[in-house]
């Protein structure tokens, strides 16, 4: 038994369609082809960089040789290449170098909220000083009538 779930009839047509056409066929059709040779995975793995192609793929690994080399590279090296402009190279660099740690990004976020607030604290301060200051003229005003 198959069980298709669709938001409208629409989709759940199109989803029959396929079905139906594929039925009879071997699964292998549909299904993701793995990639075999070196350039096809370096280009899968450059790809998974926004806004890298597997075009600037390729042109990156003429230029370096190899995975290793391109990810030794200095950004002034990476920015020579033909076609890559500052943001690709900076988010390949950044791929290639800033940690993807969950922790180290955990303690980001608590040391901007950390400050985040006591910038709000001091704000907060500062309003009760302005306040209690015109308060003390309104008194010594009412003083010296």
């Amino acid at each position: 038994m198959t069980l298709m779930l669709a938001w409208t009839e629409e989709e759940a047509a199109r989803y029959l369609e396929t079905y139906k056409a594929f039925e009879s066929r071997d699964a292998s059709i549909i299904q993701r082809r793995e990639k075999e040779t070196f350039a096809e995975q370096a280009a899968d793995v450059l790809t998974c960089v926004r806004s890298i192609n597997k075009t600037d793929s390729s042109i990156l690994l003429s230029s370096f040789g190899s995975l290793k080399g391109l990810a030794k590279a200095q950004m002034d090296e990476l920015s020579l290449c033909p076609g890559i402009g500052e943001k690709k190279v900076r988010r390949l660099f950044d791929a290639f170098h800033k940690p993807f740690s969950t922790q180290a990004a955990r303690k980001r976020r608590k040391r901007e909220k950390e400050a985040a607030e006591e910038v709000a604290q001091r704000k907060m301060e500062a309003e009760k000083a302005e306040q209690q200051k015109e308060r003390n003229e309104g008194d010594i005003h009412e003083v010296m009538v």
